[in-house]
């Protein structure tokens, strides 16, 4: 049997001009996933993370601080793959929203400024109007192309020609996790959403895998952050 690690990136920069970017509180989620991997022995064989920055900057803090070079010089494999970016970019959700809702999405100190907790329940409103096929999104897949794209990265994965025992640690989004989640246990679309709302930041999702079939091990696992650092957005 081999061993995917499915990891949330840290906290992105919810609100901000600029989505793709860790907070500090999601570079701190990523320096203490490494160090807890560090202390509890974790060794991967390969680390995968999707296009975003926020993913690739997740990888290489967890890769720093977790200890993760091998035997002599050899270095841990780290790539980058596109088919694990997330379904839509927070700029574009914000965008969708306003024009799907008629409410502003600004959280600034604009006229227009709205509470965090009102910006974020329309948010994922949006959310899970897209995943019901109610609005869609400029230039992004549909719910059904973008689990497509996933059961191909993971039917690739599953049925690669490689020795047993490998540990794979991918760094993606929560909407990459819960569609993958979705095909591992064979759950409908309208699962998705109800799994998305809950994966937390730097949280780790475990899948087994052998000869093409696939069990989910664990789920949203966050039990290797101190309680300061629990946070889903």
């Amino acid at each position: 049997m081999s061993l995917l690690v499915l990891m949330r990136h840290g906290q992105a920069s919810f609100g901000a001009a600029r989505y793709d970017a860790l907070s500090e509180l999601g570079q701190a989620q990523a320096r203490a996933t490494g160090q807890w991997m560090r202390a509890q022995g974790v060794k991967p064989t390969s680390i995968v993370h999707g296009p975003r920055q926020r993913q690739a900057d997740t990888a290489a803090l967890l890769f720093n601080e977790g200890g993760f070079n091998l035997a002599g010089e050899q270095t841990l494999p780290m790539q980058q793959d596109p088919l694990l970016d997330e379904f839509a970019e927070g700029e574009e959700i914000f965008a969708t929203a306003q024009n799907f809702l008629g409410r502003s999405m600004h959280m600034d100190h604009s006229e227009t400024a709205r509470p965090r907790l009102d910006v974020l329940r329309d948010y994922d409103a949006t959310c899970r109007a897209w995943s019901q096929g109610q609005v869609s999104i400029q230039g992004r897949l549909s719910l059904d192309e973008f689990r497509g794209q996933l059961r191909q990265w993971l039917t690739e994965q599953s049925a690669a020609e490689q020795p047993p025992g490998q540990h794979t640690l991918v760094v993606t989004s929560a909407g990459s996790i819960a569609a993958l989640v979705c095909e591992v246990m064979g759950l409908p679309n309208s699962s998705w959403y109800s799994l998305l709302r809950v994966i937390r930041n730097a949280s780790l999702t475990e899948v087994l895998y052998s000869k093409g079939q696939c069990s989910l091990l664990s789920f949203n696992g966050v039990n290797h952050l101190p309680k300061d650092l629990n946070t889903s957005m």
